[in-house]
């Protein structure tokens, strides 16, 4: 475990302790130190067991449901479609590049937001690159989370072939990382 990392520990009556500031936390105080930038890692003192992954998607689960919908139905059918093929050994490093590049591109549009030279209100040239930003940002996303090829005519496949093969597949999502490299090396 790496010194900045907060060890949280669930104990069998299903309380959390946060072995760094000698407290016990419930979800919210959990969710707190995550939205801090805070590296946990949450186990069960009986088996050791890593329950980080359980407890943040706990954490998305109560937004969504109660805050927002920032993950649409179409968005998680493909993630449950996507799972338990190929696409799922790149699926961790794609949402990562994705996350790291809207992260870029939300603290430059900020950057830009704050400086007074390009403030919409003020001035025309920042709302066509607020336009242009939102543009791009609506097509990376939807370039993104295509995963699944477009359905075609059965004539299109020769040999009537319907399918795609395990390396076609494979061709496919090394052509959308090439892709979301080269819009990632732009920027």
């Amino acid at each position: 475990m790496s010194q900045d990392q907060i060890l949280i520990v669930r104990y069998p009556n299903r309380r959390l302790y946060n072995t760094n500031a000698s407290e016990y936390l419930n979800l919210a105080g959990v969710e707190s130190l995550v939205k801090e930038g805070k590296n946990i890692k949450i186990i069960d003192k009986k088996t050791k067991e890593d329950l980080t992954k359980q407890y943040l998607l706990q954490i998305i689960t109560k937004f969504e449901n109660k805050e927002s919908d920032v993950l649409t139905v179409n968005l998680l059918n493909e993630i449950i479609k996507n799972y338990n093929s190929t696409a799922q050994k790149f699926m961790p490093d794609l949402l990562s590049s994705s996350f790291d590049f809207f992260k870029k591109q939300q603290n430059e549009f900020i950057k830009n937001l704050n400086n007074k030279y390009m403030n919409p209100l003020i001035n025309e040239t920042s709302s066509k690159t607020i336009e242009e930003w939102h543009s791009k940002q609506i097509d990376y996303m939807n370039n993104f989370f295509n995963l699944t090829p477009k359905k075609t005519n059965e004539d299109d496949f020769p040999d009537n072939q319907t399918s795609i093969n395990i390396k076609d597949e494979i061709e496919i999502l090394k052509k959308q990382i090439s892709k979301i490299k080269d819009q990632l090396d732009k920027k």
